[in-house]
């Protein structure tokens, strides 16, 4: 039995993403790689249905294209030694795409291919953004006191947090400008808000909704401070710099989702009024 179009898109993709395990001095960035497959999961879990009636085929040249931009970024990843990061995912998204659809398949993915611009975009603002020195002195001291209050002693100093193990220890971590979350709120913020643009919600809605998505965002990251300096009092410096690393991933993707359930039930108009799902439906060639 044939494999419908969109279950072997799926496939493919998952198949692109996976092989620079494979191939001998590239590898996965595995950070930018655990958000973006986070993001497309979560996407492709709410339109799953609209993605199943694509009919749309890619010809003989489009094959061709899209697998010469998948084969051609490993190519530069491999000359380089570098890992597969978050352009490069980026870019074999497109090219299966193009691979599975043809050029068309694109305007009905613009939605997850502009949350992968997004994502790029936040987190190469750390090079051009300043550091924000109030903003790690005020976060430092929202975070200790936060925390004394749960019982764990720890004093602040600027940007610097001291606590003390429970034998005594003292640990000294430092609420770093990437520590801010600014990035990471401008990226997500906008990732909580971008999926109901597609539903053409009026301006009175839609700002209201931008600011729920990057408030939210920025409480999230407050939450995940908290965690990350728990982790380091509780269960010490190898699972709390584990967690520094990926718990807030886990946790900004959950606050997406959230939002995205709460937008669509309360926040957007009556389904009457919302363009159908059909905007993904094309008609074969």
């Amino acid at each position: 039995m044939e494999l419908a179009r969109p279950n072997l898109f799926i496939l493919t993709l998952t198949a692109a993403y996976l092989l620079p395990l494979a191939i001998p001095n590239v590898g996965l960035d595995v950070p930018y790689f655990f958000i973006t497959v986070l993001v497309l999961s979560a996407w492709f879990l709410i339109k799953w249905d609209s993605v199943k009636q694509i009919t749309l085929r890619s010809g003989p040249p489009e094959v061709v294209v899209g697998a010469i931009m998948i084969a051609g970024d490993y190519a530069l990843n491999y000359l380089r030694g570098s890992n597969v990061g978050i352009l490069d995912l980026l870019v074999i998204f497109l090219g299966t795409i193009i691979f599975s659809f043809g050029v068309r398949g694109l305007k009905l993915f613009w939605v997850p291919a502009t949350y992968g611009i997004i994502l790029l975009a936040g987190y190469q603002l750390e090079n051009i953004i300043p550091n924000y020195v109030a903003l790690q002195y005020w976060l430092a001291g929202v975070v200790t006191s936060i925390i004394n209050v749960l019982g764990v002693h720890a004093s602040v100093h600027g940007e610097y947090v001291t606590m003390y193990l429970p034998n005594g220890t003292p640990l000294l971590l430092d609420v770093a400008s990437a520590c801010t979350g600014v990035q990471g709120i401008l990226a997500f913020g906008m990732l909580s808000t971008m999926t109901l643009l597609d539903l053409k919600p009026k301006l009175s809605r839609l700002i209201p909704l931008f600011a729920i998505g990057f408030a939210g965002a920025f409480l999230i990251n407050i939450v995940r401070l908290i965690v990350v300096f728990l982790t380091f009092e509780y269960l010490g410096v190898d699972a709390g710099t584990t967690v520094h690393v990926y718990f807030g991933y886990l946790i900004f993707i959950v606050w997406v989702m959230t939002f995205w359930a709460l937008a669509f039930k309360y926040l957007v108009p009556p389904i009457g009024a919302l363009p159908t799902q059909t905007s993904l439906i094309t008609k074969p060639r």
